[in-house]
C-alpha cells in the first residue's frame, strides 16, 4: 500500500494539483457555489409545490370541510407557489453566467462587475426570442440547467476578450479625475462591442442555436455522468486526491458540479410537470447517500473513534463528531490522519464506492425517490435526504443502511490502525 501511496504522491498528484489551480475551473466552481443560495430557496418552493396531498382520501376530506378548502386552495394556487422556483432554479444558467465571469475576471485582476454584466448580456443574446401576438418573449427552457454549458463558455469567451483588449490597451482613454466606476464602464465598451457583434452574427444572422450546439457537444459527458461507472470513477479519483492531501471535493466539484446541477434542474422540471424523473446522480445523491459525514463517508469512522482505546484517537473523535454530523470531516482527514495513511486508505476509498453502488441501484430501480431539490449541505444526512427526496421515508432507510455498511467496512482497518498507534 505504501508503494501505491508513493505512486499517487509522485505521479498522480502533480497534474491534479495543477488542474485544481486552473483559473477557469476555479471560476466554474466558485461561480456555481455562489448561486447555491438561490437554488436552495427555489428548491424550498418546489418542495412546497410538491406536497403529497393525494394521500388524503375523499372520505377524510368529506368529513373535514375546512381541510378540503385548504387542499383546493393549494391546488388552485400551485402556479403562484412555484413562481419563486421558476425564477431561481429555472434561471440557473443566467445567474451562473454572471458569477462565473465575475470570478474568472477577478482571477485575471480585471473588473469583475463589468465582466459579469457583459457575460450575462452575451448569454441572453444566445437565446432565440419568440414572437407571440406581436410581443417578444424569451423561453425559460435554455436559461436553466439546459443552458449551463453555454453560460460557462459564454463567460469564458467574454472574459478572455476583455483580457485581450486590456493587454493591448484597446479601450477609450479617459481624462484624469474621472471616477474609477466611469473608467471601468468605458473600458468595457470595446470588449462589449466585439462580444455582442460576434454572438449577434452567429445567432441572428446565421440563425445558429448556440445553446443547442454546445449542449450536443457535451452530450456524451452528460450521458456518461449518470452511469454506475461514473459513480465508481468519480469516487475513486476523489479519494485518491484526498489521500495526497489535496481537497478532493473541490477538484471534483470544479469538473462535475455543472453536470450534477443540470441533472437536478431537469429532475425538478419533470417533477413540476408530473413526469418521471430522468436522472439518478444529482448533487444531493452524492451529498446524502454517498458522502455521509463528508468525503469518504467518514461519519461511521467518527463513531468508531469515539469508542477507541487510543487516547489520541478519542481526542480527535471528540472534536470531529459534531462537524461530522454536519458533513464536515477535515478534522478526521487531517487529524487522524487519513492523508497518506496506508492502513486507512483502503476503507477510505472503498466505502464511498460501495455506498455509491448501493444507492445507484436503489434509485435506478425506484426503491427510493430521485432528487429534485437542494437543501443546506450541513444538515444531518437522514434529514437532508428526507427533505431533498420530497419527504420519502425510504431515503432515511437507505442512509442508515449505507451508514451501517460503512461501519463494517471501516471497522477492521480502524482496529488495525488503532493497534499500530498503541504499539
Amino acid at each position: 500500500m505504501e508503494k501505491i501511496l508513493n505512486f499517487i504522491e509522485k505521479v498522480i498528484l502533480p497534474p491534479i494539483s495543477k488542474l485544481a489551480e486552473l483559473k477557469h475551473l476555479r471560476a466554474i466552481r466558485d461561480g456555481i457555489v455562489a448561486i447555491l443560495p438561490l437554488i436552495i430557496v427555489g428548491s424550498f418552493f418546489l418542495l412546497l409545490g410538491s406536497l403529497p396531498v393525494e394521500i388524503f382520501s375523499s372520505g377524510f376530506l368529506e368529513k373535514h370541510q375546512n381541510f378540503l378548502k385548504i387542499i383546493n386552495w393549494y391546488k388552485n394556487n400551485l402556479s403562484h407557489i412555484l413562481m419563486p422556483y421558476r425564477l431561481t432554479m429555472k434561471l440557473m444558467a443566467l445567474f451562473a453566467s454572471f458569477t462565473i465571469a465575475y470570478n474568472l475576471a477577478k482571477n485575471y485582476k480585471l473588473d469583475g462587475i463589468s465582466a459579469g454584466v457583459l457575460s450575462m448580456a452575451a448569454f441572453l443574446l444566445t437565446q432565440i426570442p419568440q414572437n407571440i401576438e406581436k410581443s417578444w418573449f424569451l423561453p425559460l427552457q435554455n436559461l436553466g440547467g439546459q443552458g449551463l454549458f453555454a453560460s460557462i463558455i459564454g463567460a469564458f469567451f467574454t472574459v478572455e476578450v476583455m483580457r485581450f483588449c486590456h493587454l493591448r490597451q484597446m479601450s477609450f482613454k479617459m481624462p484624469e479625475g474621472v471616477p474609477p466606476s466611469v473608467i471601468s464602464a468605458f473600458a468595457a465598451l470595446v470588449p462589449a462591442s466585439i462580444v455582442f457583434s460576434i454572438i449577434w452574427l452567429l445567432t441572428d444572422i446565421l440563425h445558429l442555436n448556440l445553446v443547442e450546439i454546445i449542449l450536443k457537444a457535451f452530450y456524451p459527458l452528460i450521458y456518461l455522468g449518470d452511469t454506475l461507472w461514473a459513480v465508481i470513477l468519480i469516487n475513486l479519483i476523489m479519494q485518491l486526491i484526498w489521500l495526497g492531501g489535496i481537497h478532493g471535493a473541490s477538484v471534483v466539484n470544479a469538473v462535475f458540479l455543472t453536470i450534477w446541477m443540470g441533472y437536478l434542474e431537469q429532475n425538478a422540471n419533470a417533477l413540476s410537470a408530473h413526469q418521471s424523473l430522468p436522472y439518478v446522480t444529482t448533487l444531493p445523491f452524492y451529498q446524502w447517500f454517498v458522502w455521509i459525514g463528508g468525503s469518504g463517508a467518514t461519519l461511521s469512522l467518527a463513531v468508531l473513534m469515539l469508542f477507541s482505546r487510543s487516547s489520541y484517537i478519542k481526542q480527535i473523535a471528540k472534536v470531529s463528531i459534531i462537524p461530522g454530523i454536519c458533513n464536515i470531516n477535515e478534522p478526521i482527514i487531517f487529524g487522524l490522519p487519513l492523508v497518506m495513511n496506508p492502513i486507512m486508505a483502503i476503507p477510505f476509498i472503498l466505502t464511498p464506492i460501495v455506498c455509491g453502488i448501493i444507492s445507484y441501484l436503489a434509485l435506478t430501480y425506484n426503491l427510493v425517490n430521485r432528487f429534485t431539490m437542494i437543501v443546506p449541505w450541513t444538515l444531518p444526512a437522514p434529514i437532508g435526504a428526507f427533505l431533498a427526496s420530497g419527504f420519502d421515508y425510504r431515503a432515511i432507510i437507505l442512509v442508515l443502511i449505507n451508514f451501517i455498511i460503512s461501519l463494517f467496512i471501516y471497522f477492521p482497518f480502524f482496529k488495525e490502525y488503532e493497534k499500530s498507534l498503541k504499539e
